[in-house]
């Protein structure tokens, strides 16, 4: 028992003294080494940039569904404000107390959220209550003249009080909205804040991620949980919230924030101000479920350190006795390299094994070195793009939801009025603003739904041989009412070329481009041209309108980029109409340029093969059915 403990003890020793006497250890143990430190270096760069893309990831979701939630309650408040504010548009001496009551009700039926509203007169006295939680009630006469929300309605125009708790439990807010002339009145909205719950509720951070919604006081509003704000939860505590509502020294937007979540979990949470509220839209996802990926990356990094390590032990001890010069050499030249000498260069001589791990070496350096000068740069380009790219995202999805927004809210308008039943002739006017409502629609959801076909793949060309001749002829009839609605001269020329396309595709083509040439011009004309030579048919779109200046020519054709010249209605569109005419072009082979200069108009080409004249037949003739009325450029 005694001789094992003294031999244990005396084994540090033993070890060192081979290591001295023994050439073919030290030569293990240097491969063994170099192999750690490249080893080592390598994976903890890695690792590095892997941890620094995973939370700027994190980081950018985050923030993109804080603030993304905030704009959907903001117009929720600014939608609010809007029917508030048709009520106190006329004049109050003219309107009577009938009209008055009428369109109240009209206002509480359309939002579900108002429980109560109060019409107030000039002089700031009560005169009407109409309320879904009890009866109304008519010419109280309650003097609000020295409230401060009347004063600051009056004077701004709005104002929005502070969250309250009816019966200590659901979360209302009142505004008040108020007119700046002595002739017109305001009015005092109750609103129910528990119908927000939906736009919370939809947001998905991650598996167990989650959004809530809390006033300047730190209390709930809005919670996946419903009984959390219901029971009037304070989370003012929390360091996150504390971030969010500017109490620490971290609570910058844009900004991940570490704390625990009201059960004691430890979170990473990100935050989007409502300026006009003063409320918070605040994310949280579970530190390990958002550091997940980069525990996985460092077991495998382990792992991978590891058997690299027990490979090392294992060609050292095998190879260290019979060739210990080259293995000095490559030793040597290995340390340089992994010390950050990337221009050495190891000389091994021979053709072997070593000669050409030799090689290996100098070919791993020469890597190294390369991926060294261009790893920042693209790094930076990676990021820079990642940057664009979500920018572009929130852009379009911020004009996409508004744009959408307006045809929606014009169809409720129309249909409301249908309900009043009115006379023939304006119900016939009715009508036609339904259509062209449900036109805007449909048009804005073909080109999305264009672009996510483009996206995804999986467009395949059908190629005919087919007369372009009816394709025209249906091109001026789309056009023709909206050119003349606007007073252009709208010219196609009448071609007896055949071409070789898919015809689909083509008229989608030829469609955007007239109709971003009719839209953006004011006055003068839009024309169409053909010319053939060489096989080829080249179809030139002319207009006189504002044209575009060479800095943004090669910009027009991305996606989402939307001009910033609106056309003469006001419309701008979803910036993808150009974007669906090059990437058809370019599916189809058919070349598109542009030639333009600001106030000189603007001349997109497109080329097409021509095919000789053949007889028609079911697959080459053109379809009877047209659109209704001309596609309107996203």
């Amino acid at each position: 028992m005694n001789r094992s403990i003294v031999w244990i003890l005396a084994l540090p020793r033993r070890v060192l003294g081979s290591f001295r006497r023994h050439l073919s250890v030290q030569v293990a143990a240097a491969i063994i080494g170099v192999a750690a430190l490249v080893l080592g270096a390598a994976g903890g760069w890695s690792l590095h940039l892997f941890a620094s893309a995973q939370m700027t990831a994190i980081a950018s979701m985050h923030q993109l569904q804080a603030t993304t939630a905030a704009a959907s309650i903001q117009r929720f408040v600014d939608d609010i404000e809007t029917h508030l504010r048709s009520l106190i548009g006329p004049s109050w001496t003219s309107t009577s107390e009938d009209d008055r009551r009428v369109d109240a009700v009209r206002i509480l039926r359309a939002l579900p959220a108002v429980s109560t509203l109060r019409l107030v007169d000039p002089q700031g006295r009560e005169q009407l209550r109409v309320s879904r939680l009890g009866p109304d009630i008519a010419g109280s006469g309650t003097d609000l003249s020295q409230t401060e929300a009347y004063k600051a309605a009056r004077q701004q125009g709005r104002h929005v009080g502070a969250v309250y708790f009816l019966d200590g439990s659901e979360p209302y807010v009142t505004i008040h909205v108020g007119g700046a002339s002595d002739r017109r009145g305001s009015v005092v909205a109750d609103v129910n804040l528990k119908l927000i719950s939906d736009t919370i509720a939809a947001i998905r951070i991650g598996d167990a991620g989650r959004a809530f919604l809390v006033d300047s006081q730190g209390r709930l509003i809005s919670h996946p949980d419903i009984s959390l704000v219901l029971r009037r939860t304070e989370v003012a505590s929390l360091r996150h919230v504390q971030a969010a509502l500017g109490r620490s020294p971290s609570g910058e937007e844009g900004n991940l924030v570490a704390g625990q979540d009201l059960e004691g979990g430890s979170v990473l949470s990100a935050h989007a101000l409502l300026p006009s509220l003063g409320w918070s839209v605040i994310t949280e996802l579970p530190r390990a479920e958002a550091l997940a990926p980069v525990n996985t990356a460092v077991r495998l990094s382990m792992a991978t350190l590891l058997g690299g390590l027990l490979a090392a032990v294992a060609c050292g001890a095998l190879i260290a006795r019979a060739m210990l010069r080259p293995i000095e050499t490559l030793t040597v030249g290995a340390a340089k390299i992994g010390a950050g000498d990337l221009d050495h260069r190891i000389a091994v001589s021979g053709a072997n094994e070593l000669a050409q791990l030799g090689d290996r070496f100098n070919d791993m350096a020469a890597s190294l070195q390369a991926e060294r000068d261009t790893l920042e740069e693209k790094v930076r380009l990676r990021t820079r793009e990642l940057a664009l790219a979500n920018q572009a995202k929130s852009r379009f999805l911020a004009s996409a939801s508004h744009d959408l927004r307006q045809p929606l809210h014009a169809l409720s308008l129309f249909v409301d009025e249908l309900r009043a039943r009115p006379t023939g002739e304006r119900r016939a006017r009715l009508n036609d603003n339904l259509s062209d409502a449900v036109g805007r629609l449909n048009d804005m959801f073909d080109a999305i739904l264009d672009v996510s076909r483009i996206e995804a793949g999986s467009i395949r060309p059908q190629i005919l041989r087919f007369p372009l001749a009816p394709l025209l002829a249906a091109l001026h009839a789309i056009f023709s009412p909206a050119a003349a609605a606007k007073g252009l001269r709208l010219s196609i020329d009448d071609s007896a070329a055949w071409v070789e396309s898919d015809k689909s595709l083509l008229q989608r083509i030829l469609q955007n481009l007239v109709a971003n040439a009719v839209r953006y011009t004011v006055t003068g004309d839009v024309r169409l041209v053909c010319s053939e030579a060489d096989g080829q048919l080249t179809i030139a779109v002319i207009d006189t309108g504002p044209g575009i200046s060479p800095d943004l020519q090669s910009e027009i054709f991305h996606e989402f980029f939307r001009a910033s010249t609106p056309g003469q209605s006001g419309e701008r569109g979803l910036g993808l109409g150009l974007f669906i005419v090059d990437n058809y072009a370019k599916l189809l082979g058919h070349p598109v340029s542009l030639r333009s200069e600001p106030d000189s108009g603007s001349c997109f080409e497109l080329c097409v093969p021509t095919v000789p004249a053949a007889a028609e037949n079911p697959l080459s003739r053109p379809s009877q059915r047209q659109p209704a009325s001309a596609p309107r450029v996203q």
